[in-house]
């Protein structure tokens, strides 16, 4: 209903709006040369006729002789989107160019009075300028008689109308006998006329009439002609505009004047013409009138003042009609909006008749849904305060079990701490004793670290302070640090202020030295080798500011601010620890009353900033104990050196193992260095590089990893031309589906989780090494250098035409690649592997191992396989000698294709032949 309402009322202000629509106004500019009488004239024949068309309105612009402005005019005109022209050109070639950009842009122009010098116009309504110059000489031969000589007074130089008006008197009164004595431009100035016909009558005394070219000119002539006293001189003009040519000649200032058409209804009713499509002249050439004497110009003044009386009544009748359209207008648009408001004011009597309906229905609702919503807060609430007994339930178990772990932790630790360090252990049970012990140590201090942290939320950590020497015993803490340090080729320094001076403060020293060794480790973690650690302390008698700062890695903004949050990691994607240890060492500042801060920047380093107050609990400093030694910081930092066998054994498969953690890389080395030739790599472009440059029979990769993790590391080696053949098996922590979907999308072969079994390693690594090389055999036994065909697809087909399943696209054509040089080559008896790896552009061992994993052949095996293959095909399917087929397929002997073949097949070639084809008669 309300839709239908709304529609209806949506057309019903259509309808009234439908009236009001706006009608086209077109916009006329007219651009005058100059503002003369005889333009004046034009101007109110313009306007007047402009009064006949409610439909446009003109804007008329002079230039007042200067053709620079008349320029600016017509391109004021364009730029304020006028729809068309009108243009009375002071110059031709001055405003030729402007013209014909603006007519070439799509712009109508209509030219008028004076033209220019080409025809790029829409239409032109011009005077015969000539044909008044003739009716002109004419005039002044009768007026001067038999000896009539003249100067002439011309117009602007350049433009069209002084141009035709000079040619047709010139020609036309000497053609009658009259002499032309002088013409001299005045550029249609009165003072530029009276100067010019000074100088000429001084010239020409003879001269009994001036021919000027219009009628300010002829005035100014004719002041010359009275101020010298040459009553006998006849002057013409031309324009015959009733202010001030026809008056003159009442006047008797001049003898006559011709009048030169205004047609300033023609020029609108053509431009209207042009802008609605009508049919219309493109060149109008209005014909010469006659001459204004004293016979009729009394005449042509009093037919002037009552067309200006007309004109005026005609302009008052249109402003009263304007008047009276605007009034209906008003009153028609207070009609239609009195139906609108009246439409508007039903409508929303409606809406507020369905408003209060649909508000007590609402209401209704709300009082159902309040109810219902109370009953859901009640059910929240319940679930709140069960969550919460959970949660604390959850915690509760969390700690009692981390209780529970210390016992059987002691009692592995202590064991395993001894068998590290026994002698009677071999270098590989060595080994793995050192990556128990160092394992077992840290899970200790995670542990320790989540009591902790525990027994500062339920706010019963409490503080021990002892009177130390601080600078002492952050002195004492760093020593352990120092061969981890050494190691690394790193810089660590200790820098205090002032300087060889005690620093007493009351301290918890087990919690302080936890925090050092954070920090300190953390700084260690992330700063890579040969670069530099500082620490630092300032010491006053308010507090000690402690500074460690690394030049590592740094800290990405988005990071820093989260960098002291529990169980925050900075590196979501691979992270390096438990995100409990800077959230621990904040918590332990703040029981001392101190601040903990981090200034960082990405690839420039960290500083880590505490400042804790200084207090004292005793008049002297005492020794502690030292909690910070070797064994804790190896444990955190130090690497396990190998001590096993290094030897390669070239007879036994290469592993690469590439994992980010050097313990694991250990254990996976030392649980498969019996059976394997052993590589690593710490991250995924290190495993890619190693890869492609040793070819191993397996890779073992971790998921995590910075730098390239195990997913894209997977994808590469298998893209690879030189390593898509070899079986990746992945390690992970995870054991989602998801993630595993994506590791065998981007390749890999199998998937290991940890925890893992050594025996279920060992047997996962042989069992991918051994299919791998079951593939070889078959796909050996169906390649081409068996006499295999393809099928359409290109796959190998055994001889029966099955088809069957090859290692990888990449793997088949790697050997196409190879075959299709090979048989290129086969006939040069120099060709070698050097010369056939670098023809597909690979190093001499990566191709030997390339070729020896998809074929177990060796590249010199498989090239005399393959030319022996060659040639007892020729021996059973051609006549070619012996000797032919053995130089054919690149034996440089003979005898030598001789002894192979006989090796290869048991039999001489000529047996074979005979044997396979018969004897020759």
């Amino acid at each position: 209903m309300l839709r239908f309402f709304l529609s209806y009322c949506w057309l019903a202000l259509l309808f009234i709006l439908s009236g009001c629509t706006e009608v086209k106004t077109y916009r006329i500019g007219v651009s005058q040369c100059s503002e003369d009488d005889w333009r004046m004239k034009l101007n109110d024949e313009i306007n007047r006729e402009i009064m006949f068309h409610e439909d446009a309105e003109v804007e008329i612009r002079s230039a007042n002789d200067n053709s620079a402005k008349q320029i600016d005019d017509i391109r004021y005109f364009v730029s304020h989107g006028f729809d068309i022209i009108i243009v009375s050109p002071n110059e031709a070639t001055t405003l030729t160019p402007v013209i014909r950009e603006v007519y070439g842009n799509g712009m109508p122009v209509v030219i008028f009075d004076r033209n220019i010098n080409d025809n790029t116009y829409t239409a032109r309504i011009g005077v015969d300028d000539e044909g008044i110059g003739r009716s002109a000489a004419t005039y002044a031969r009768n007026l001067a008689g038999d000896n009539a000589k003249a100067i002439e007074i011309g117009g602007l130089e350049g433009s069209t109308p002084a141009y035709g008006r000079h040619k047709g008197f010139a020609s036309e009164f000497e053609s009658l006998g009259g002499t032309l004595l002088a013409s001299v431009a005045a550029d249609w100035n009165k003072e530029d006329a009276i100067r010019v016909a000074d100088s000429l009558l001084k010239l020409y005394p003879e001269v009994n009439l001036i021919y000027a070219h219009n009628d300010r000119m002829a005035i100014g002539a004719s002041e010359t002609v009275r101020r010298l006293g040459r009553d006998d001189i006849k002057i013409i003009g031309i324009d015959a505009a009733p202010e001030i040519g026809i008056q003159a000649v009442a006047d008797t200032l001049i003898d006559a004047t011709f009048l030169y058409p205004t047609e300033g209804h023609r020029i609108i009713q053509t431009a209207l013409a042009i802008l609605k499509g009508k049919p219309y002249n493109r060149e109008t050439i209005l014909p010469a009138s006659s001459a204004v004497d004293l016979s009729n110009a009394d005449i042509l003044l009093l037919q002037n003042e009552t067309l200006k009386e007309e004109t005026c009544k005609m302009r008052l009748l249109k402003a009263r009609i304007d008047d009276y359209w605007a009034q209906h207008s008003s009153q028609t648009s207070l009609f239609y909006a009195s139906i609108a408001i009246i439409i508007l004011l039903f409508g929303v009597g409606f809406l507020l008749l369905r408003a209060y309906w649909q508000r007590s229905r609402h209401q209704k609702e709300l009082m159902t849904q309040n109810r219902l919503l109370g009953e859901e807060r009640d059910k929240q609430a319940l679930l709140n305060s069960q969550l919460q007994e959970a949660t604390q339930s959850k915690l509760m178990f969390f700690t009692n079990v981390s209780h529970d772990l210390r016992t059987p932790l002691t009692l592995i630790s202590e064991p395993v701490a001894r068998l590290a360090s026994a002698d009677n252990l071999t270098p590989h049970q060595h080994t793995l004793m050192k990556i128990a012990d160092k394992n077992v140590r840290i899970l200790q201090r995670l542990i320790n670290q989540i009591l902790d942290f525990r027994k500062y939320e339920n706010g019963r950590l409490e503080l021990r302070l002892s009177e130390v020497d601080f600078s002492r015993s952050v002195s004492d803490w760093m020593e352990s640090f120092h061969t981890i340090a050494r190691e690394r080729d790193m810089k660590l320094s200790l820098v205090c202020s002032p300087a060889d001076t005690p620093m007493p403060a009351a301290i918890d020293v087990e919690k302080i030295e936890r925090v050092f060794f954070n920090l300190l480790s953390n700084a260690l973690k992330h700063t890579p080798d040969n670069g530099s650690i500082t620490v630092s302390i300032e010491y006053d008698a308010q507090n000690i500011v402690l500074k460690v700062a690394d030049t590592g890695e740094g800290i990405s903004e988005r990071d820093i601010g989260n960098i002291f949050d529990r169980f925050y990691q900075a590196d979501r994607i691979h992270p390096r620890g438990s995100g409990i240890g800077l959230s621990l060492a904040k918590a332990f500042v703040e029981l001392h009353g101190g601040i903990i801060t981090v200034e960082s920047a990405l690839r420039k380093g960290s500083v880590f900033t505490v400042v804790l107050p200084v207090r004292h609990v005793a008049e002297s400093a005492v020794d502690t104990e030292k909690r910070i030694d070797h064994d804790s910081v190896n444990s955190e930092l130090g690497r396990i050196e190998c001590e096993a066998d290094t030897t390669v054994d070239s007879g036994k498969p290469i592993v690469l193992i590439i994992d980010d953690n050097r313990d694991i890389q250990r254990l996976i080395g030392e649980l498969l260095n019996d059976d394997y030739n052993i590589l690593t790599a710490s991250n995924g472009k290190d495993g890619v590089a190693k890869a492609a440059r040793y070819v191993p029979d397996l890779v073992i990769c971790d998921v995590m990893m910075p730098v390239m993790d195990g997913m894209e590391c997977c994808r590469r080696i298998k893209n690879e031309i030189t390593t898509s053949h070899i079986p990746v098996l992945m390690l992970t922590a995870c054991s989602m589906d998801e993630q595993r979907a994506q590791g065998y999308e981007s390749g890999a072969d199998g998937y290991l989780s940890k925890p893992f079994d050594s025996h279920v390693l060992k047997a996962r690594c042989a069992n991918l090494i051994s299919c791998r090389k079951r593939i070889k055999e078959l796909w050996l036994t169906t390649s081409p250098h068996h006499n295999a065909g393809k099928d359409s697809d290109g796959r190998p087909q055994t001889e029966s035409g099955a088809s069957v399943t090859t290692p990888s696209d990449i793997d088949n054509e790697f050997y196409n690649r190879f075959l299709t040089i090979f048989k290129e080559e086969m006939g040069n008896a120099d060709l070698n592997v050097d010369a056939i790896a670098s023809m597909m552009g690979l190093e001499r061992s990566q191709f030997y191992r390339k070729i020896k994993a998809l074929t177990n052949y060796a590249p010199v095996e498989l090239i005399r396989r393959l030319r022996l293959q060659r040639g007892r095909m020729l021996l059973t399917t051609t006549d070619k000698t012996i000797s032919e087929i053995a130089y054919e397929i690149g034996f440089s002997n003979p005898a030598y294709f001789t002894k192979c073949y006989r090796e290869a097949y048991g039999e001489t070639p000529t047996a074979a032949r005979n044997r396979l084809t018969g004897p020759t008669s």
